[in-house]
């Protein structure tokens, strides 16, 4: 209570000038139409200003549980386009049984992202305990993203695409021709796609798409476009430099795709492959 006293005491002549300056204003607004409107602007400037700023720290606070649910709804969207992809459907309401999809869709977000190395990996939120299992492919929604390669109860880690020695099945959207897609180290956003046969017709722009000739991808997710290629000194083969749609240095948001006929497409394919030997 003392130290309130020795400040008012101290600071008199200021507080009288300010209850002065009061009283002054008051009578004034009384008095005067010009003033009135005066303090009601002034009062309306710092009332909008207060609130402004307390709708923007709600807004700032709320942030992330509306990306939440924006990312949920995608994630439903996600999965009716891809489902409706690999069975050559429209997409229709009607179309969409959740039932009877192929491949169902998990959403997640990157707490670690690599891409400056020849081995590149990241670390995703969703682990074993939200059903997450190894081998599930990921994409973002922009491109393939890559493949979970091992988990915990709470994350897991990926193989990015930019991994060298990692291939993936992809082909032409326009002509349909089946390649592999690499990457050899440098540029984050280019990859090689190879294997595809001069015989096929390519041009720069054209689009690739993952193929779905194999248990992790499914068919014509983008990927990238065709940058440039070559096909002299070839063997018969293109040499072709993709740019990437997905740019893998700026990923917050994912999906983990569950292809639920995975089992069955990988114990046919080693029974197949145990018969032709």
């Amino acid at each position: 209570m003392q130290w309130i006293l020795t400040l008012i005491i101290q600071y008199k002549n200021f507080l009288l000038f300010l209850f002065l300056l009061g009283i002054g204003i008051v009578f004034s607004s009384y008095r005067s139409t010009y003033h009135q409107n005066k303090l009601q602007k002034v009062g309306l400037v710092l009332s909008g200003s207060i609130s402004k700023s307390i709708s923007t720290s709600q807004s700032y606070l709320s942030l992330r549980e509306r990306n939440k649910k924006l990312l949920l709804e995608n994630n439903i969207l996600k999965q009716k386009l891809i489902n409706q992809s690999s069975i050559g459907t429209k997409n229709t309401k009607d179309s969409f049984d959740s039932d009877l999809v192929e491949y169902v869709v998990e959403p997640a977000y990157v707490v670690k992202n690599s891409f400056s190395k020849a081995r590149n990996i990241l670390i995703i939120d969703k682990g074993e305990l939200d059903g997450i299992k190894k081998d599930m492919s990921v994409i973002s929604s922009d491109g393939i993203v890559g493949i979970v390669k091992q988990t915990s109860d709470h994350f897991s880690s990926v193989i990015s695409i930019l991994y060298q020695d990692f291939k993936i099945n992809a082909k032409l959207k326009n002509s349909g021709a089946f390649g592999s897609l690499s990457w050899e180290g440098g540029k984050p956003d280019e990859m090689i796609f190879s294997d595809v046969s001069v015989i096929n017709e390519v041009k720069v722009g054209d689009t690739i798409v993952s193929g779905g000739m194999s248990a992790y991808f499914p068919k014509g997710i983008p990927i990238g476009t065709i940058k440039s290629y070559d096909n002299q000194n070839s063997g018969g083969y293109y040499s072709i430099k993709i740019k990437l749609l997905n740019n893998l240095t700026d990923l917050e948001n994912v999906y983990i795709i569950d292809n639920k006929k995975r089992s069955e497409f990988l114990d046919l394919e080693k029974t197949s492959s145990n018969d032709s030997r």
